[in-house]
């Protein structure tokens, strides 16, 4: 124990050495997030390991030992592992960047600026350096003191392994958080997340306001309610880091949100979070009914919906102008189905991409077939540029499934019908329109986002667990009338109704009566 080439004193130095760095790293990493306060975690890190290892040296005390271990184990794990190696260096190289697409299984904290992840990632090297070296060290000083003839430290290794498995249990702890309820009088934070930009922004604004407006409308309730909204953005990138941020940061208890593209991103999130989540999306694959559930009608209904108004309207044939995109491609698969079902005829199919500007040889070609209806579905801008082709063209016979109410110029479509949600409560529009007049209606979402929080919410005033409240409600009635859900199945579904464009708005047609929708599990690729 006195030559400067003994086992437990170069072990001891490189174990301290390793400790220190990661504790002077891991200050660093705080100072970004913590300030000034970092400083005193910075003392405390670096000088309790400094102290009770001179205090081991000194005495050769096995309680020294114990404590240089326990201050060292919570070093290497709480910081070095769990900070740097779990919410930086495998949430940047794993969870953003190799295994993007399985990101839910590593930390759910949002990237931080250079400094700061460079700081964990370095913490996270030393760290492993450190558990090396220090477990060699305790190793060595055991060796040291039975040779010399004193008690056995097996009890301190366990002592030790007790403490970091203690440590360690922060992760599972974080994991399960969301699931608690406040008490009665708390507040239960509910996750609204939708596009706010791109081709899906005006569906996300009115989707937000028809969520702010449910909330608005709540009376009596037991706990208060406080919405964490999230823009999607415009890719999964954006989607992801969006709804790390809600889930591990913001710690909402539950999903509302719109679009199917970012909702098949949100799924294994809130499966894996265990909280449920609501999509108003018309992927049916979506919805696997344990924790996601979809709140719209699928494809087949609009599809059934929109054959059962064109045999009424004696349509014998079509043209099928439609943009490449998946829940329109879902529609239009269905309406395929549903066409040759039907005994309608398709005279002419185009599937343009989202970024085409020169609609006038499709337009062309599609009258050239002689169709009875033009059916169009796209999103913004082409929708309107193919419109203005249309016009231009002196065709006026125009349909679709839900696209013609996001146009940005209805005028162009100017007596063209099409299938979209229905609206069993007329006031609500009225309301809407009353209470945000600068924001158009979208009824394709509205009346959904407004019961899939109502429907939230109605599970935690349960006293159930919200999950399993939302699970067991297999039906209900709501703003767009009577949905139901076979039990088991992750899809709400209701009847949709027929639209048109009429001075330049959309107005719903009054609907004949019909059945509801089947409550049968399925959905669009």
């Amino acid at each position: 124990m006195t030559t400067t080439d003994n086992p437990t004193h170069r072990y001891a130095r490189l174990s301290l050495a390793a400790v220190l760095i990661t504790s002077l790293m891991t200050t660093i990493h705080h100072y970004y997030r913590m300030g000034f306060f970092t400083l005193v975690l910075g003392a405390v890190t670096i000088g309790l390991p400094i102290a009770t290892i001179l205090w081991f040296r000194t005495t050769r005390n096995a309680v020294a030992l114990v404590a240089y271990g326990l201050v060292s184990g919570w070093v290497i794990v709480g910081f070095g592992l769990i900070d740097g190696l779990w919410k930086s260096t495998l949430k940047l190289f794993l969870g953003n960047f190799l295994l993007a697409d399985y990101g839910q299984y590593f930390s759910w904290d949002p990237v931080g600026n250079f400094p700061f992840e460079a700081t964990g990632i370095l913490a996270s090297i030393s760290s492993l350096y450190a558990l090396g070296y220090t477990l060699a060290f305790i190793r060595s000083a055991h060796a040291d003191r039975r040779a010399a003839g004193m008690t056995s430290l097996g009890w301190v290794a366990a002592v030790i392994a007790v403490a970091a498995v203690s440590t360690g249990g922060y992760v599972v702890y974080a994991k399960g958080r969301n699931r608690g309820i406040p008490p009665e009088g708390g507040v239960i934070k509910i996750g609204v997340i939708v596009p706010q930009q791109g081709p899906g922004a005006l569906l996300g604004s009115s989707f937000l306001k028809a969520v702010q407006m449910a909330k608005d409308d709540l009376k009596g309730t037991k706990y208060r309610y406080e919405l964490v909204t999230a823009d999607t953005g415009t890719n999964p990138v954006q989607t992801r880091a969006a709804i790390k941020r809600l889930i591990g940061v913001d710690e909402v208890r539950a999903i509302v949100g719109g679009i199917s593209l970012p909702g098949q991103v949100i799924k294994p999130y809130a499966t894996y979070a265990g909280i449920p989540h609501l999509c108003v999306c018309s992927v049916g694959s979506i919805g696997d009914g344990i924790f996601n559930f979809t709140n719209i009608p699928l494809p087949e209904d609009e599809s059934t919906r929109w054959v059962e108004e064109a045999r009424r309207r004696g349509i014998k044939s079509l043209a099928l102008l439609s943009q490449d995109y998946p829940s329109i491609d879902g529609h239009v698969k269905a309406l395929k189905e549903g066409l040759a079902a039907g005994g309608i005829r398709v005279t002419y199919a185009n599937r343009f991409a989202g970024t085409t500007t020169e609609f006038a040889p499709i337009v062309e070609a599609a009258r050239a077939t002689r169709p009875d209806v033009y059916f169009v579905e796209a999103t913004e801008p082409a929708l309107d540029l193919l419109g203005a082709r249309l016009k231009e063209a002196g065709i006026h016979n125009i349909a679709s499934i839900v696209a013609l109410s996001v146009s940005d110029n209805p005028t162009l479509f100017e007596g063209a019908w099409y299938t979209d949600s229905n609206l069993a409560d007329r006031g609500f529009m009225t309301r809407f329109e009353a209470k945000y007049p600068d924001t158009r209606f979208a009824a394709h979402m509205m009346p959904y986002a407004y019961d899939s929080f109502d429907l939230v919410v109605r599970g935690f005033e349960s006293g159930q667990d919200v999950v399993e409240y939302i699970r067991g409600e297999t039906a209900y009635d709501g703003t767009a009338g009577h949905v139901n859900r076979e039990p088991g199945s992750g899809n709400y579904r209701s009847r949709p109704a027929v639209w048109t464009i009429q001075d330049g708005r959309p107005r719903l047609l009054d609907q004949p009566a019909g059945p509801a929708a089947p409550a049968t599990s399925g959905g669009a690729p």
